[in-house]
């Protein structure tokens, strides 16, 4: 509109310049270096107007005379872009194929188009790398760390090559400059965070949880659980160290910060305990079965007690009321009632705890019971033979490794892994009991691996081939092995 408006304006003027002239036409002499030129105002004014309008022309001849090279290096710098892009493209389509040759050759032509330099480095060090060559990676890393906007990514290329090399020292050391630089790339912060745990630097893995929480690596549950474990891996040390005091109070800490965590509830019972402060160390427990019991907490309250057997069941029901439902109570009250040849109390709590799934420790309990109150050893002995084939005890276990320890410890002596030991059953192979009635005497018996309660079937002579022979096959038809 405003255009048309502008159109309209400028149209008028020169109509009404037009008419003007036309009406006062007058005459205009010019002398100039001899030369004499009469005409009317009209002409003169036209003529003017051409001349302006060939010296526009001539300027804008000029302008795109002057300005060709600069187009025609933009029109070839366009093509050399794009061939580059496309050499990048293929080799990087070629690397995720294998094909280390041709991504070699792409990583020539990105080079020959593209000025800068870090995307030829870097598809050539992963070229190097997945050849096999990781020195030759190892340069192109490097040399990535003198430019600014490349730096992060020489130094996240040369920390998988420490790590693939098993060169912690120099790992640590590029994922702390990594994460300098990025301090919220959850890649660089899971990385750096099982270096340090590895390392054993807990304060430095306890500050970093917070840079954690602001990029969203773990969820509020796993903070506060990490969280948790590297405070009582600070208090294992410290136990270690005689710094027993030191160790109480991070033992606290860590369970304010997770009430739920039996770790830090056995290692503080266990230590209070050790100290001879039983009641601190029976209140631990106390405090601990109402969400989290465990044998090893129950094991430590009995140990804590003092007085007759039926003053010790007296204490032990108090720490039952707490959880009453959970197998460890009907376990210890248990074991505490048959201290106190309360053979009633021990049997019904024996068969609740086997009414949820029958272990060895709840027939050897049995067993235990038959011959303190009806002294029938032949009984008993039935019933060893039943806790060799039940469902093994939990005990404490990794669940990375499934090695065995005989306490709870932060990290698994075996793998090393953090965190990971629990109160576990382990794996057993067993006969499938649906199956034990139909089975034919001379034919092979259906066997399965069970765990938690997932059962997966297998052909018998497989598993037989993979576990071996035993000698329960000829009793009950079971089998029990440890993983």
């Amino acid at each position: 509109m405003i255009r048309l408006l502008i159109f309209i304006l400028i149209t008028a003027a020169l109509v009404f310049c037009t008419v003007w002239f036309a009406d006062n036409p007058g005459r205009m002499t010019i002398v100039w270096l001899g030369y004499r030129f009469d005409g009317s105002i009209g002409m003169v004014a036209l003529g003017l107007l051409a001349l302006t309008a060939v010296l526009v022309l001539l300027w804008r001849g000029w302008t795109i005379i002057a300005n060709s090279p600069g187009w025609l290096g933009r029109l070839l710098g366009s093509r050399r872009r794009k061939k580059g892009q496309q050499a990048l493209t293929m080799g990087l389509l070629e690397l995720a194929s294998g094909d280390v040759r041709q991504a070699l050759r792409h990583t020539r032509a990105v080079d020959r188009y593209l000025e800068d330099d870090t995307l030829t480095r870097l598809l050539t060090a992963q070229a190097a790398e997945l050849d096999g060559n990781n020195d030759a990676a190892k340069r192109q890393f490097e040399a990535m760390l003198e430019k600014p906007d490349s730096a992060f990514f020489g130094l996240r290329g040369l920390l998988q090559l420490s790590l693939k090399a098993d060169d912690r020292d120099s790992a640590l050391d590029y994922a702390e400059r990594a994460h300098r630089l990025r301090p919220r790339n959850p890649a660089v912060i899971v990385t750096l965070f099982d270096l340090l745990l590895t390392s054993k630097r807990w304060d430095r893995a306890l500050s970093l949880l917070v840079d954690a929480q602001k990029a969203s690596v773990f969820s509020e549950e796993e903070l506060t659980h990490r969280r948790a474990l590297l405070i009582t891996a600070k208090a294992e040390d410290a136990i270690a160290a005689g710094e027993n005091a030191e160790a109480i109070k991070l033992l606290r800490k860590a369970l304010n910060s997770a009430g739920d965590f039996t770790g830090a509830a056995v290692l503080l019972a266990g230590l209070y305990r050790d100290l001879k402060q039983d009641s601190k160390a029976r209140d631990v427990v106390m405090q601990s079965w109402r969400t989290a019991p465990s044998a090893a907490l129950g094991a430590i309250f009995r140990e804590s007690l003092t007085g007759d057997p039926l003053a010790q069941v007296k204490s032990v029901e108090k720490l039952v009321a707490n959880n009453p439902g959970h197998v460890e109570s009907q376990i210890v009250l248990a074991e505490a009632a048959l201290e106190a040849d309360l053979w009633g109390i021990a049997r019904s709590n024996i068969e609740k705890a086997m009414a949820t799934k029958a272990e060895a420790r709840h027939y050897r309990l049995l067993a235990d019971l038959e011959l303190r109150e009806n002294q029938d050893g032949a009984k008993a002995r039935e019933l060893l033979i039943k806790a060799s084939h039940a469902n093994p005890d939990p005990d404490w276990r990794c669940g990375a490794c499934g090695a065995e320890t005989d306490r709870w410890v932060v990290s698994c002596p075996s793998c090393h892994s953090f965190g990971s030991v629990e109160w576990r059953a382990p794996l057993r192979v067993h006969q499938d009991e649906a199956t034990k009635e139909t089975a034919k005497p001379d034919t092979a018996k259906p066997s399965a691996i069970a765990q938690t309660g997932v059962v997966i079937d297998q052909d018998t002579e497989t598993d037989k081939a993979k576990v071996g022979p035993t000698n329960d096959d000829t009793k009950d038809g079971k089998a029990t092995v440890k993983a």
